[in-house]
């Protein structure tokens, strides 16, 4: 059963379909301390904004590439994380750069938007 549960996951990931790299609770802290640019989309799957911002994100994640990290939290799985950025509604996005937030945003924003505002903050080499 585990082995395959494996590998149907490893075939929506190759498809696409969970794209998104989802952090929680346990590696909140790690992944936004990255040495890259970081946004964290704060979302659940019974939001229908979310659902509107979910391609956007997706296809800003694709065009951005390796140059910074666009990650995905789910709310429903709690953590001090909603207290301490105060995220109070959904979907918020907090662009954080060497793990200090810089930035938010609660609206749904097109891809070339989050592209330029990402990239705003990517040092250039």
């Amino acid at each position: 059963m585990k082995r395959r549960l494996f590998l149907l996951s490893a075939v929506f990931l190759m498809s696409g379909w969970l794209n998104a790299y989802s952090i929680g609770p346990n590696n909140f802290y790690k992944t936004i301390r990255s040495k890259r640019v970081v946004l964290v989309k704060f979302w659940a799957s019974w939001c229908a904004p979310c659902s509107i911002l979910k391609p956007e994100f997706e296809k800003a994640k694709k065009i951005i590439g390796n140059r910074a990290l666009l990650v995905e939290y789910n709310i429903d799985l709690g953590g001090d994380v909603l207290r301490r950025y105060q995220v109070k509604r959904i979907p918020t996005m907090i662009l954080f750069v060497n793990g200090k937030e810089v930035e938010r945003s609660i609206s749904v924003l097109g891809y070339q938007d989050i592209v330029d505002w990402v990239l705003g903050y990517v040092p250039v080499n």
